[in-house]
Order: structure tokens, then sequence, then C-alpha cells
């Protein structure tokens, strides 16, 4: 009798490092865990031999969101930046140069962008085709942006947009964001004029993202699926391919497509 050998490969996450920086979706300074995702050759689900480093991440302790590494850089550049110029004792000084003063409160005051608006200027700087562009004055985390491109695509598939899609679309965007998209037709714009197969895209920004997002990003799919209230046997296929790119387990896949069937 012949036995299988299962075989295949997949990410495991290691911690790089750990401390405090700003969340923007937190607003406010917490706890953070860089991760660094290697993939592994594995032998009955066992990872035995490391592939090479796929990428790390950012990961808040707080609200579980990841995001780019950059955004530890950028809170490192803004504390330096943002530190107030330490005050100069003068005494005994009759006069002072109104003029000079002025200006050095206009320097002050042209420096003091916000957090955000700092964020967002550098990651928009960046042209990555997996970090995307987030609006001035917001920092998506990596969940909101897969999230919102994958609707999108969802959407595009029949090469139509129709306004029950996009009312559904928002709906299920702020359900597992707790976000808002301000234009999604400029969205909708962006994703077809550089549009990818939703796996590709899929298998593509997984190692940036931990469990708690990959699982939303299956049931924000699942939801769009189940918008008409009809979810054919090709539409389940399509969210367990999704799970698959996105390297969850079958098992927790059926637990998602099974809770919003039945809900």
């Amino acid at each position: 009798m012949l036995g299988f050998i299962i075989f295949g490969t997949r990410g495991v996450r290691s911690n790089v490092q750990e401390g405090q920086f700003y969340c923007p979706q937190c607003d406010g300074q917490t706890r953070f865990k860089q991760k660094k995702v290697t993939q592994f050759f594995t032998l009955y689900f066992i990872p035995l031999i490391p592939l090479g480093n796929k990428g790390t991440y950012v990961e808040c302790q707080s609200c579980r969101n990841t995001f780019i590494d950059r955004i530890l850089e950028m809170h490192q550049e803004i504390d330096i930046t943002d530190r107030p110029e330490p005050k100069r004792r003068i005494e005994q000084q009759p006069e002072v140069n109104e003029l000079e003063h002025a200006f050095g409160e206009y320097m002050e005051a042209h420096k003091k962008l916000t957090l955000a608006e700092k964020l967002a200027a550098e990651e928009q700087s960046l042209g990555s085709e997996t970090q995307g562009i987030a609006p001035k004055g917001d920092i998506q985390s990596e969940k909101q942006k897969v999230i919102k491109k994958l609707l999108i695509m969802m959407i595009l598939a029949d090469g139509k947009v129709e306004d029950s899609e996009i009312h559904m679309f928002h709906k299920v965007y702020r359900k597992t964001t707790g976000a808002a998209v301000a234009d999604v037709y400029q969205e909708i714009e962006k994703v077809r004029s550089e549009y990818k197969p939703p796996y590709q895209y899929l298998k593509q920004v997984a190692a940036y993202l931990n469990d708690e997002g990959k699982i939303d990003i299956i049931k924000a799919s699942m939801m769009i699926a189940a918008a008409d209230s009809d979810i054919d046997a090709t539409e389940i296929s399509m969210v367990q391919n999704f799970g698959k790119a996105l390297e969850l387990k079958p098992a927790q896949v059926r637990v998602i497509i099974d809770s919003v069937t039945n809900s």
C-alpha cells in the first residue's frame, strides 16, 4: 500500500524587535512587535528548510493592525523634528529683535505638521505596489489597504460597476475595518489601471499581514460574495482560493464561510 507524501511551503513568523511606537489606528503611544516572515519548505505541515525571507512588518499590540516597517523610521524622525528647542535664558537684554523673533515663530509653526500628515507624506513617497498610497492625514493599516483593493477587484470581476455594489462596498469596508473610503470611484480607476488577478495579489501581500488581518480579509470577501443572497459553488471556491493565497488553513476559511452563509 502506497502512502501519501504531503509537502508544500508556508511562511513562519519570528520576532525581530519590540518597543513603543505611535499607532495611527489607536492614535496614541502603544507597544509594537516587528515580525519577520521566512518561507519554509514543509513536510507533513512541519517547516523544515528555510527558503528565504518574505518580508517584515510592524504589528500593534493593542489594535493588532499591521503596518509597513517605515512607520518606525518615520516616528523616530518625527521625534527629533518635533522636539521643541530648549528655551534660552536671556538676561539683561534691553532690546529684542522683533523681526528675528517673528521669523523664529514662523519656522516653529511650519515644523508643527501633524504626525499623521508626516507619516502620510512618507508613505506616498514609497510608491510600492504592496504599500499603496494613503490619503493625506490618514495612515492605513495593511489590512485596510488589502480589503479595499480586493473588494474593488471583486466588483470589477464582471466588467461593470453598479450602485448596489458600491453601497455594499462601503458597508463591508466599514464593518471590517472601522474606516471609510472618501472617493471609491477614484480607487476603482486606480485598481482598474493596475489590475492583477486577486490570487496573485494576495500571495504578494500575505507576508505583511497577521492572522487577524487575513481572517478579516476573508470575511470581507465572503460578505461581498454573499451580498446577492445567492452564494454558489464558484464563489465559495474563489474565497477558499483567497484563503490559500493568504496561507490560512482550510479549516479556518471554512469556519468563516459557514459563519457568513448561516448569518
